[in-house]
């Protein structure tokens, strides 16, 4: 019975963190090039 117990909280925990992370992924905007490489340009044209 302790085993069956222990097993629904783990299936409940990993399923709570798996859609946080998919709810996490659906939330992030996707960047510009130039947003995401914009600052290492500005630094290798100052090379």
């Amino acid at each position: 019975m302790r085993r069956l117990v222990f097993a629904v909280a783990l299936l409940a925990v990993a399923s709570a963190g798996i859609s946080a992370s998919f709810a996490a992924v659906h939330h992030t905007r996707t960047l510009t090039f130039s947003e995401r490489f914009g600052p290492a340009l500005e630094l290798m044209a100052k090379r």
